[in-house]
């Protein structure tokens, strides 16, 4: 019953790092991580599908080799979330009073 669960929890992690390469928002990274814990506690089969697969190769080939995630992929995640956090404050400082016209609008 746990391994079934585990497989479960698999690929809805699995499936949560798939939208978080699609969205800014979402990590994908640590789900793909949570993915490959529960495929290796879970099912040998469905390990050794999720090392196969596309997601694994180009995400975390890297971790496995070097056992330590390379100082370029950190550098880039952390221009990303700066990045992210720029536009996001940037469209807060100068479209404040729409957002709130627009929320309040809404909801009245």
């Amino acid at each position: 019953m746990l391994k079934k669960l585990l497989v479960v929890f698999g690929f809805i992690s699995l499936i949560l790092g798939i939208i978080g390469t699609l969205l800014p928002v979402m990590p994908t990274i640590p789900f793909l991580f949570v993915a490959y814990f529960c495929f290796s506690r879970g099912s040998d089969k469905f390990k050794e599908w999720y090392l196969q697969s596309k997601f694994h190769k180009k995400y975390l080939k890297a971790l496995a080799f070097y056992r330590s995630v390379p100082l370029i992929y950190k550098i880039l995640y952390v221009i990303g979330v700066l990045c992210f956090f720029i536009a996001l404050g940037t469209v807060y400082y100068f479209f404040y009073e729409r957002i709130m016209g627009f929320l309040f609008g809404i909801f009245r």
